[in-house]
């Protein structure tokens, strides 16, 4: 949408690529205190460990959730540069969840893989889905995590440009599904009435749909302080809707001529959970402009709270290694 840095695929050796990496709030750290006894300050694993979550486009087209276990790369990985990173060969077969880990030989390879089904979003409002294995990634579009590989510049034979794709990599996983079904109800409620860029079709996998494609806004600039009262004029269009915002900072809104446009609309409200209160809270952060960019504003009720479950790797057990290397633990302060 904008002139966002992006960064580029990562390819193993079997002709998978990583096009996603979700990130990993379960891993390790290691905690300390001096000894009394001995001056010494010995550190011991502490924290609960899970599997980092990735996702795969596999040589012969099909996606895979892949469960990275500790150890098989060092550290936080997942925050960095991981075009350099080598997996272990693809099983052949019919699977789309796998599992990784390091053996106690030092060898890394899969430790299982299995068939679970997909589930999409709901709302399936406008006539166009497409698959997401038929888009050719131009690149990918980073936002606070630049592996996430949620934001895409995509080309596809049907268009003759490029547009812009949003997926919800982690289908298994509430959260990022919810975040899905949200805009696209928006995308829905707008149509037709120059709030958001156009909403192109649904995005989907084996008929789940799991995201939507937008036209990419030729010219289109983030807005600037001066645009203040262009941005509040069309995020009252959208309250006239019964819709909140819920993250009206300067990055989402687009200038484009003399108008503006909304995007990003995961943190939106419908009906009577538009609340007034949040309706204010939209107008504050655009005379806020560049001062809150945080989201958290918007959470107004118990409703709005979604357990950390994800259905392909919950069940995922990690490996209890060796964290005596530093290289391999995050630092724990507290």
């Amino acid at each position: 949408m904008d002139s966002t840095t992006t960064t580029t695929l990562t390819r193993s050796p079997t002709g998978a690529k990583l096009i996603a990496v979700q990130e990993n709030n379960y891993r390790p750290g290691r905690r300390g205190s001096i000894c009394d006894e001995t001056g010494k300050f010995p550190t011991k694993r502490d924290g609960v460990s899970k599997p980092t979550k990735c996702l795969f486009l596999a040589e012969d087209g099909s996606l895979k959730w892949v469960g990275i276990n500790a150890g098989v790369f060092p550290g936080w990985w997942w925050y960095r540069d991981t075009s350099h990173l080598v997996f272990p060969p693809f099983p052949t077969g019919s699977w789309n969840i796998g599992q990784i880990r390091r053996f106690e030989n030092g060898e890394v390879g899969f430790t299982k893989t299995l068939e679970m089904p997909l589930e999409g979003i709901e709302n399936a409002w406008h006539p166009t889905k497409i698959d997401f294995t038929e888009f050719e990634l131009v690149r990918q579009v980073k936002d606070c995590n630049s592996n996430s590989g949620r934001l895409w510049h995509v080309k596809h034979p049907r268009f003759n440009k490029s547009i812009f794709v949003k997926i919800a990599p982690f289908l298994g996983c509430n959260w990022s599904k919810g975040v899905i079904e949200n805009e696209t109800r928006v995308y829905q409620l707008v149509d037709g009435l120059g709030i958001a860029p156009e909403f192109l079709g649904h995005v989907t996998y084996n008929g789940a749909i799991f995201g939507f494609a937008l036209e990419l806004v030729k010219g289109a600039k983030n807005t600037k302080k001066r645009d203040k009262s262009a941005r509040i004029e069309v995020v009252k269009k959208l309250h006239a809707l019964g819709i909140t915002h819920g993250s009206a900072h300067h990055k989402n809104f687009l200038k484009v001529g003399k108008d503006v446009l909304i995007i990003d609309f995961e943190e939106a409200r419908f009906g009577d959970r538009a609340t007034d209160k949040l309706k204010d809270e939209d107008i504050r952060r655009i005379g806020d402009f560049k001062g809150d960019m945080s989201t958290w504003g918007s959470m107004d009720d118990e409703d709005d709270y979604v357990p950390d479950v994800n259905k392909f790797f919950d069940d995922m057990v990690d490996d209890e290694i060796n964290w005596t290397d530093d290289s391999e633990a995050g630092e724990s302060y507290d």
